[in-house]
């Protein structure tokens, strides 16, 4: 690897550990259970109980899975394209793939990471507490904003992290 590749590939993996230890020292909910949806080729799935819910739905070329745990987690994959989207404790996450690959995880209460790729995957969206974040087509960029979040196109090159007070952008 060039200095210049390892450097930047060593600042996006701090970046996604610091994030995510952001969002596992957060404080945790209780939850009544969890629902799982597993969509592989072709199928759809979707479960709903109380205030919790998933979703996945794939065409015959895709795969797409989602979890929610008192929160909403939805994953649609097509035109080969692999999607995860999870929502835990009030959490909201939904991932949308076309010939890319994205996950969404939200976790924590009013937290909402939405991903959708086509083309331009693979894409991570992460939120905690409060915190939004959202990856969508490389002329729309990358958005964090509130509570901590994460986003990275790592095609496009472009990522932002927010700790709910400043965010960092990368473009």
């Amino acid at each position: 690897m060039e200095r210049s590749t390892a450097g930047a590939a060593g600042l996006v993996l701090g970046v996604v550990a610091t994030a995510l230890g952001s969002l596992m020292i957060t404080p945790a909910i209780a939850s009544a259970g969890s629902l799982s949806c597993v969509s592989p080729p072709g199928r759809d799935a979707t479960s709903v109980v109380d205030r919790t819910a998933c979703g996945a739905k794939s065409d015959p070329s895709s795969n797409s899975a989602s979890l929610g745990t008192d929160g909403v987690g939805f994953a649609d994959a097509a035109e080969a394209g692999a999607a995860f989207g999870a929502g835990v404790g009030g959490g909201v996450g939904a991932a949308e793939a076309r010939r890319g690959a994205v996950a969404a995880i939200a976790v924590g209460p009013k937290s909402v990471a939405i991903g959708t790729v086509a083309e331009s995957g693979p894409a991570l969206v992460l939120s905690g507490p409060g915190g939004q974040a959202l990856v969508a087509d490389p002329a729309r960029g990358v958005v964090c904003s509130g509570g901590p979040a994460l986003a990275i196109n790592f095609l496009a090159g472009q990522a932002c992290f927010t700790d709910g007070i400043t965010v960092w952008r990368v473009s």
